[in-house]
């Protein structure tokens, strides 16, 4: 026969793998050996679909014919070239105007009417086989759906495991980091600009739409979904559902306010709820006749107001009275160190970094061998900037992480801080930001009561001992249970400090 021969090779990526392009190419170099033909190009698409022609290599393939390059494509059976019977008399019409035929390695084409009507019957199998194949995937893919399977589906925030979703703990900070600035009142930049030092599951930066759209998913709360399964609790949650709602609400409404760095900062925005209907309560100003600026907050979902001043000095009052009382501070000081004593099992955090800086001389080594044997990695040189930008950033973490594991908290330093901050004369907006994790006015059957939830637990706050300076109900009564069907908590708040509150 005798000519110059360009081998073309492809396997698709749901069942082949990527030794069917060798032994392609092998089988095709004998056929052009036995045939007398000069082999003068070899295009391998790997893991690429037959159904179309929108493949680099199949392209360039195409290209190069029209340049006239060869004289025969060599291809190891119908499949390999296309799946699709219309895309394929395309491609062997164009191969034909450029004076380019044909030839199947591995297929025993008759010559004559025979072999156009093989070749046909060929091609049609093929594109059979093709559909079938799709349904096929589909349906596994629709069953593995139903079982909440992973079906291959990276999340950030979860690692693949045996095919399941497992939460992948250093990645579920980041998102219950950002979980808890939104709703503090924070925006999506400052988020952002807080998850610089986390990279994404491909090592890259983060974008605001990225960032945006990962606080908005569901599957945060542990819904499952995927191909129109939607199965709630059928994966691992990274935060309460509750709070993921309250996130997409939050994130949807263009017009929410979020907290404020400018010189009339809302100290209580993202904190203050109206204890009636659960709304939330944010910082706003209005300005009056005169032109005097008006500062209140405002609920947006009954459009509630009451006075920035009054509820502020209220609140900051009662942090006041808790601190300025030795046996509030005594006990405070008790809660800090009972938790720090419950979070003494839980994997210290420099443990986390050490595995990520040892991942991370992991891949240095890889890419090291693999120079060394002669492979450039593609893209090798960012990856290597990336790498050591990352490492970087993680050793500082690790000297802050381990500063703070050595100077744990106990009983003696929690009370030490609290004096001081009883003694100093800090600023009412300093005492909500620290001490207030959430504050409540009114309820279903008290409009003007007034529940402060602080921080020195998650769980429960000061509200535990009645006898606490101001901690005295109606009744003197501690509130115990938020209802439980509110939108109010941000987790399940018990005994919160109950103090009368009138306007």
């Amino acid at each position: 026969m005798g000519g110059r021969a360009a081998i073309y090779a492809r396997f698709s990526s749901h069942n082949q793998r990527g030794e069917s392009i060798e032994i392609q190419v092998e089988k095709s170099r004998a056929y052009c050996a036995e045939n007398d033909l000069r082999v003068v190009a070899t295009y391998c698409d790997f893991a690429q679909t037959g159904t179309n022609t929108d493949r680099a290599e199949f392209q360039r393939m195409m290209a190069d014919a029209k340049r006239g390059l060869f004289d025969f494509v060599v291809i190891y059976k119908v499949t390999r070239i296309m799946r699709n019977r219309d895309e394929m008399a395309m491609a062997r019409i164009m191969l034909r105007r450029c004076r380019v035929e044909i030839l199947y390695a591995g297929e025993d084409i008759s010559d004559g009417s025979a072999g156009v009507l093989q070749l046909g019957m060929l091609e049609v199998l093929a594109e059979y086989e093709s559909a079938l194949d799709g349904e096929r995937i589909r349906d596994g893919i629709q069953k593995n759906a139903e079982r909440c399977m992973a079906n291959g589906c990276v999340r950030y925030g979860w690692d693949i495991v045996d095919g399941r979703y497992v939460v992948n703990e250093e990645e579920a900070a980041a998102i219950r980091l950002g979980v808890r600035m939104v709703l503090s009142g924070k925006s999506v930049a400052d988020v952002v600009r807080a998850w610089e030092p986390y990279r994404t599951k491909r090592g890259g930066k983060w974008r605001f739409q990225t960032v945006r759209r990962i606080l908005m998913r569901r599957e945060n709360g542990g819904e499952y979904r995927y191909a129109g399964v939607v199965v709630p609790g059928g994966m691992p949650a990274i935060v309460p559902m509750d709070d993921e709602e309250r996130v997409i609400r939050m994130l949807e409404d263009s017009h929410r306010p979020r907290a404020k760095t400018e010189a009339w900062d809302f100290p209580l925005t993202g904190k203050l709820y109206d204890g009636r209907d659960g709304g939330l309560m944010t910082g706003t100003s209005g300005t009056g006749k005169s032109g005097r600026p008006y500062h209140y907050y405002r609920c947006r979902s009954c459009g509630r107001t009451v006075r920035r001043d009054v509820v502020e000095k209220r609140v900051a009052d009662a942090v006041r009275e808790a601190l300025g009382s030795a046996d509030s501070r005594e006990r405070i000081a008790r809660m800090l160190a009972d938790a720090e004593e419950e979070r003494a099992d839980e994997k210290p955090l420099s443990e986390t970094i050490k595995g990520e800086l040892a991942k991370i001389e992991t891949a240095f080594s890889n890419i090291w061998a693999a120079i060394e044997s002669g492979i450039a990695p593609p893209g090798g040189k960012e990856r290597i900037g990336a790498l050591k930008q990352r490492q970087a950033l993680l050793k500082d973490e690790l000297r802050t992480a381990e500063a703070l594991e050595a100077a744990r908290l106990d009983y003696d330093r929690a009370l030490f801080w609290l004096e001081g901050m009883a003694a100093a004369e800090v600023d009412d907006a300093q005492l909500l930001r620290t001490f207030v994790a959430r504050v409540v006015l009114g309820g279903p059957d008290d409009d003007d009561g007034l529940r402060v939830a602080f921080t020195f637990d998650d769980s429960a706050g000061l509200g535990d001992n009645p006898s606490l300076p101001g901690a005295i109900g109606p009744g003197g009564e501690v509130f115990d249970r938020m209802n439980a069907s509110s939108t109010i908590s941000n987790r399940q708040v018990e005994k919160c400090l109950y103090l009368p509150f009138y306007f």
